[in-house]
């Protein structure tokens, strides 16, 4: 797997480059000027140590020599370099997205809901819609793609669960719903009774095979019968034949296919966005086949840290230390030389989701993990107006959730990866699943010393105060995303009554958003996580939630934490522009190792840049903080190179 490439800057000259800082910076042209230009007349926000502000930078090949101010650009432009007019238009280093599934950004040729939320009726016409196309053949699986399953899916005359509404219209065929969060997916009748146990025995997943004692005990946690929502681990149970890129094989035709037609189409969204690097949060061998194919086609127009994943062990539980940090370290070495993609993170998984269904019978509990055990609300839907009343105390479930690995299995883990040079990459939703993250990133710095490796923590929606501290004290990078964190009732709905008391007759206003409430200062608390000297990077997480990796809307939403005209998610909370920069720029190189490379504007660094048609400081000036998420991106420039244009 490793590509012979043209380096334009050696490690020597990338070292004797590095040195050089402030203001007015230069270095020795080249003679040849047929790829040398001068950007004039910019708004440029350099990102580096001194944060400043200059208006010309010169570029030759693919690398900054230059960047201060229009006088001293005049010595490049004396010696023939090009010459381009920014026309005061604000201009960054490249982006950053620390937490991307970037193969999921563009919709492949199938069945997909594309992100909207529907009622059951609607759902029973995609499917009758989809089955001609999608499944032919008789008994032949029907794959839905991005389907919200924590918005509307309301009954109808027709149909009161999901389940219901996809046995009418399944013709026989075994259906699933591909969830946008990337964890739960609901299932038809035909579908659930495929579910196979360890030996590869089909039993189906039923009352008797999840009751105590059944086959599938463990996994009760993670199925709906009721609804048809299976989660994480017992997803991976039923054996759907799909172009899931996570269950995609190196060297089968029809994933090779079906991934090969999209990949333009991902560098266009990528450079479109303004991103030129990114870390695949959860690559397999065929994600990076299809990272190295781009390369190959010259479509890779971004640096990529392909953060190996052991996603199926993870939601087991299982704990193969040595055999994961074999296949890391294998894969770490065969892009060892590649000047694009790197291998040298790796994913883990903590924990589950804090979605639960707080109106099925009865209600289904989240499995992220949490310190203090769920609540079971007792809520009732008025189903013409939706509002929704506490018609009960809610009760205590007993349970409070599930994370992957063991405490001490989890420091061992972490330790070894730490120890052999890995940046670790987890994925923790709920509050006790990133205590024990921390307890592990902490015994990793305890037996190996601080080795001064990026360790990152992906989500955090749920931190416990004390946790937020040691975030701080441990110079953890977390990587939020940003346009998660606003007030939205009918998401909130699903999960604050499984976490906070809730009483009968509480208004619905006051048990979602009190301030005196633990989720309050607990949910996605960046304020106080950057406060206490925690690493901001952003991360988009697309497609979950969203395709798009909307940077700008993540930016927006930091600062806000806000839907436009709707009350904040405890504005206490709230990042500045300035820390939102810093998250998808220099401190986005530094989460990776790159930081000598890439994230500001200096001389001797790649060049990275993009172009936008709108000054953000102005905006936040102007008490417009929210119009950022409009911003749109004029030019994107990768090593020198413009790769997206308007």
């Amino acid at each position: 797997m490793r590509l012979k490439s043209k380096q334009h800057l050696t490690l020597s000259s990338l070292a004797l480059l590095s040195g050089l800082t402030g203001c007015s910076q230069t270095l020795t042209p080249v003679a040849d000027n047929s790829n040398n230009t001068v950007y004039l007349n910019g708004q440029i926000y350099t990102q580096d140590a001194q944060r400043q502000k200059v208006e010309a930078i010169a570029v030759s090949n693919d690398t900054f020599v230059y960047s201060g101010n229009r006088e001293g650009a005049e010595r490049f432009i004396s010696q023939g370099y090009r010459v381009v007019d920014l026309g005061n238009k604000m201009v960054l280093p490249g982006l950053h997205d620390n937490h991307i599934h970037v193969l999921g950004t563009v919709p492949l040729d199938v069945c997909d809901l594309e992100g909207k939320g529907v009622n059951l009726d609607q759902l029973a016409s995609k499917v009758k819609e989809c089955l001609p196309r999608y499944a032919r053949e008789p008994g032949a699986w029907l794959k839905i793609e991005q389907w919200v399953p924590y918005e509307n899916n309301e009954p109808t005359d027709n149909y009161k669960t999901i389940r219901q509404a996809l046995d009418a219209v399944a013709d026989g065929h075994p259906i699933i719903l591909s969830g946008v969060d990337g964890h739960a997916s609901a299932y038809n009748s035909k579908a659930l009774g495929t579910a196979q146990d360890d030996n590869g025995k089909t039993v189906g997943f039923n009352a008797k095979s999840l009751a105590k004692g059944g086959v599938f005990a463990e996994l009760a946690p993670y199925v709906n019968l009721d609804s048809g929502v299976v989660r994480d681990a017992a997803k991976e149970k039923i054996p759907v034949g799909n172009f899931d890129m996570f269950a995609q094989e190196v060297g089968d035709p029809r994933g090779e296919a079906i991934y090969g037609a999209i990949l333009p189409k991902v560098a266009h969204v990528m450079a479109q966005s303004g991103i030129t690097s990114i870390q695949d949060a959860c690559s397999n061998d065929f994600i990076r086949e299809q990272l190295v194919k781009m390369q190959q086609q010259d479509l890779l127009n971004m640096r990529v840290t392909a953060a190996t994943c052991f996603i199926s062990d993870d939601y087991k539980g299982k704990v193969d230390i040595s055999g994961h940090l074999k296949k890391a370290q294998e894969v770490r070495a065969a892009f060892a030389d590649n000047p694009l993609i790197k291998a040298d993170a790796v994913k883990i998984f903590a924990d589950g989701v804090l979605e639960g269904d707080p109106f099925s019978k009865p209600p289904f509990s989240p499995n992220a993990g949490m310190l203090h055990n769920y609540q079971t609300p007792h809520l009732k839907q008025n189903e013409d107006t939706g509002d929704v009343t506490v018609i009960k105390d809610s009760d205590d479930s007993q349970n409070n959730g599930i994370v992957n690995y063991k405490a001490e299995d989890f420091k061992n883990y972490a330790s070894a990866l730490d120890a052999d040079g890995f940046s670790i990459h987890v994925h923790s939703i709920g509050d006790r699943a990133t205590r024990v993250t921390i307890d592990a990133l902490e015994a990793a710095r305890q037996r190996n010393g601080d080795r001064h490796i990026p360790h990152t923590i992906a989500h955090l929606q749920v931190v416990h105060p004390d946790d937020q501290k040691r975030l701080g004290e441990l110079g953890t990078y977390l990587t939020y995303t940003y346009a998660w964190v606003n007030q939205q009732p009918e998401y909130d709905m699903l999960i604050t009554p499984f976490l906070e008391h809730s009483r009968k007759g509480q208004d619905t206003n006051d048990l979602l958003y009190n301030p005196k409430n633990y989720t309050w200062g607990a949910i996605y608390p960046v304020g106080s996580t950057a406060k206490a000297g925690a690493v901001l990077v952003a991360g988009s997480d697309a497609p979950v939630d969203s395709r798009d990796p909307r940077p700008f809307m993540n930016i927006a939403a930091g600062i806000t934490r806000a839907i436009p005209g709707q009350p904040a998610y405890n504005a206490k909370q709230s990042a500045t522009l300035e820390q939102m920069l810093d998250a998808y720029t220099i401190n986005g190189a530094r989460a990776v190792r790159q930081e000598k490379l890439i994230g500001s504007i200096e001389p001797g660094k790649s060049a990275d840049f993009i172009v936008l048609d709108r000054n953000l400081f102005d905006l936040v000036q102007q008490g417009k903080p929210e119009q950022i998420a409009e911003t749109q991106v004029m030019q994107t420039v990768f090593r020198g190179k413009t790769v997206y244009s308007q």
